[in-house]
């Protein structure tokens, strides 16, 4: 697993990336503290603990949205991650959601019971609407 910290031209937002396999993961924190996971590529068993990482790094933030409209396969070591995430937030009164827009999260979130945890929206726009409320 490899992580950078970038530098970003418009302070006070900040960008860091995470990549491994076929996972790419870039945390972005708005100007307001959101931090906004963008997930690309595949997330399964081999690839779940660099989720998890990026998740834990963006503990402090007041509200989290994970991006999964670039994800081609969520496996159920993903789906397992995103749960536990959720539930960190509630117990610490911090807002968490998940931007589920393609039919590989789609399917995967709706054979578990993650959308029962996990409050799932098919855009970022009304996942970031969602946690600023």
């Amino acid at each position: 697993m490899s992580r950078r910290l970038l530098s970003h031209s418009h302070p006070p937002a900040s960008i860091s990336e995470y990549s491994q396999g076929q996972l790419r993961i870039r945390a972005n924190t708005t100007s307001r503290g959101i931090q906004v996971l963008t997930i690309v590529g595949e997330l399964d068993l081999a690839t779940a603990p660099l989720l998890e990482l990026a998740l834990h790094d963006s503990q402090r933030a007041p509200a989290v949205v994970a991006d999964l409209s670039k994800v081609g396969f969520l496996g159920f070591a993903g789906v397992d991650v995103l749960i536990r995430a959720a539930q960190r937030a509630d117990s610490r009164l911090r807002r968490f959601a998940v931007v589920a827009s393609t039919r590989p999260t789609q399917r995967a979130l709706s054979l578990t019971d993650a959308y029962d945890r996990i409050s799932c929206y098919p855009r970022v726009d009304l996942a970031m609407r969602a946690v600023t409320e």
